[in-house]
């Protein structure tokens, strides 16, 4: 009867321990992390030499990204927040306010603050004031009619996801430009706008 018990004792702690130890006792869940799955696509691909890319060099690349890689190098990119702080550069010459409007975020994304088109002696900028934008990989700057970058002016690079920011609109028609956007230049998405009355 001992001998029995041990027996049964003994089957009890193995079949404990290879439940514990078995694969299916975890949760099993499979991530690539991001440098896995840049290398994966390019051998040598990071996130910093994928968002340095120039467009066509990282257009071939994004057409056979999977989607759950744009995702991932979205929100490494989301992480990482730019810093700018830009004053107007005199402020004894005269200010005047052309159009304003309050920035709000789009398909998922914050943003938030002002952008206001200025006239500054004989020069137009566009600046944002109080601003912050979900970063993103190579966030552009558009002035637009409609808010679509197809029928806008490309500005430049966001210079930062936070903070006051200006741009030169050098012998640019503001007139019919309505509609500021920040748009991710690699994956064709709309992080933000602001539409501008007078």
């Amino acid at each position: 009867m001992k001998k029995g018990i041990k027996i049964g004792i003994g089957v009890a702690i193995a079949a404990i321990t290879i439940g514990l130890t078995s694969p299916l006792f975890y949760d099993v869940q499979v991530d690539e992390p991001l440098p896995v799955a840049l290398n994966n696509i390019e051998e040598g691909l990071t996130f910093e030499k994928f968002t340095t890319m120039n467009d066509q060099e990282r257009e071939v690349l994004v057409k056979k990204m999977p989607e759950k890689t744009k995702d991932m190098i979205m929100n490494k990119a989301a992480t990482m927040e730019t810093l700018v702080s830009e004053d107007m550069m005199d402020s004894e010459t005269s200010i005047e306010i052309i159009k304003s409007g309050s920035f709000e975020g789009l398909a998922g994304h914050s943003a938030q603050g002002l952008a206001k088109i200025i006239q500054v002696g004989d020069t137009t900028y566009l600046r944002f004031e109080d601003f912050q934008v979900t970063n993103g990989p190579d966030l552009r700057v558009y002035l637009t009619p409609d808010g679509d970058v197809k029928n806008g002016i490309h500005l430049e690079k966001l210079k930062g996801s936070k903070g006051d920011q200006n741009y030169l609109l050098d012998d640019i028609d503001v007139g019919p430009l309505n509609v500021v956007v920040v748009y991710c230049q690699p994956f064709g998405a709309y992080f933000g706008e602001a539409k501008l009355t007078m």
